[in-house]
């Protein structure tokens, strides 16, 4: 992972390629604050977009192919990637972190051949948004290639959603490409998934007495790809069954607990307790959004306990490193609340404390959890081209 991934990119474009390069283009991840599990339910989300970011960084290289060599990888896979850049070519391969790149090439206009270096700031697999900062990137830097700038539009954001969808085969929402384009500094963002409409409302966080902390347990359980489709089955199938009922819902956004339970004799217990979680969150990611407008940070830390029991209990994408951060974060006097964030079976936790008790929380996790990674943050920005 880069400390400084501009410098880093820019580093090991110029050892690769023996040349400067001219575009430039980078998009941060995400932490969720709260509302997990929903978009994919039209549903509500409250992220912050990270100071941490992914940067790709290159220039046209006058051919028809694409070279891209990258400071990260997971496993064994090659840190280069060549393939030729015209749409009907560009198909899912080797190395799996190129697919992110080549779906969201895949959106645009025909680009013109280019050489490529990435770095990032962002843990990989860490549940904080890394294959979304870099398909916002990648979409960031093609454009500012085709045109010199990149405007922050819903474009952007769904065209990233697609890529992910369609070369990474995860069928996931749009809050992650979202916050990733549209994040402003100090801002928390709320955002109504639903689709087609995709409505939302800058939060500021500028309280210097409260602050973000990511713990990342370091583990990734092989659960997430195969269990995160199960999931949007069963609330595909609660929303099926309420809506026979209730044809006025649209999705489990519109549904409340009185009309799932209508439908409980219909459905099977893990449909229900699926179901009984999106629900819950979407009200609790608005209670919440009210609560940090009126800077009531213990409504929130809450909010915030109750998602993370929901996850735990009725979603089931939590596990027990998640579970042990979350609890020895809330050991601490001054936490107003802690849960898992991201898809789970691994990754990171938010928590959400007073400043005074930054060195007491940091020292009770690592403690407790000695291969956590820790970092606090701020609000971050959405994707910009850099000027190189």
């Amino acid at each position: 992972m880069a400390e400084d991934p501009v410098e880093s990119a820019k580093k090991l474009y110029r050892d690769t390629f023996s040349e400067d390069p001219t575009v430039g283009a980078q998009a941060p991840g995400r932490v969720n604050l709260i509302g997990e599990h929903t978009d994919y339910c039209d549903g509500f989300v409250f992220p912050m977009a990270l100071q941490r970011t992914t940067v790709m960084v290159g220039r046209p290289n006058g051919t028809s192919k694409c070279k891209i060599v990258t400071a990260s990888k997971q496993g064994d896979e090659t840190l280069v990637a060549e393939f030729d850049v015209a749409n009907d070519t560009l198909v899912k391969g080797q190395p799996i972190w190129a697919n992110y790149v080549k779906g969201t090439m895949k959106q645009l206009p025909q680009l013109p051949g280019f050489n490529a270096a990435i770095a990032t700031s962002v843990p990989i697999g860490g549940g904080l948004s890394s294959s979304a900062a870099l398909e916002v990137a990648t979409h960031t830097f093609c454009d500012a290639l085709l045109t010199g700038k990149s405007p922050n539009t819903k474009e952007k954001a769904l065209a990233c959603q697609k890529a992910e969808h369609t070369f990474a085969d995860m069928p996931c929402g749009i809050m992650d490409q979202y916050i990733s384009t549209f994040g402003e500094e100090n801002k928390a963002l709320l955002i109504d998934c639903r689709v087609g409409d995709l409505q939302s409302r800058l939060v500021p966080i500028a309280s210097d007495d409260v602050v973000v902390f990511i713990a990342n347990s370091n583990v990734t359980h092989k659960l997430s790809d195969s269990e995160y489709p199960k999931r949007k089955a069963s609330c595909q199938a609660a929303m099926k069954a309420i809506a026979a009922k209730f044809p006025d819902v649209r999705s489990l956004r519109d549904a409340n607990q009185e009309q799932l339970d209508a439908v409980k004799s219909e459905i099977d217990n893990e449909t229900f307790i699926r179901a009984r979680h999106v629900i819950g969150e979407c009200d609790r990611c608005l209670a919440a959004e009210k609560a940090f407008v009126s800077s009531d940070f213990a409504k929130f830390g809450e909010l915030m306990v109750a998602s993370h029991v929901s996850l735990r209990d009725d979603y089931e994408v939590s596990c027990p490193e998640l579970n042990t951060l979350q609890e020895l974060a809330m050991s601490v006097n001054g936490v107003y609340g802690s849960r898992m964030t991201g898809g789970g079976f691994g990754g990171c936790t938010v928590t959400l404390a007073k400043a005074s008790c930054k060195d007491k929380l940091l020292e009770v996790i690592m403690a407790g959890y000695p291969k956590a990674a820790c970092f606090f943050t701020k609000p971050g920005n959405g994707a910009t081209v850099l000027s190189m």
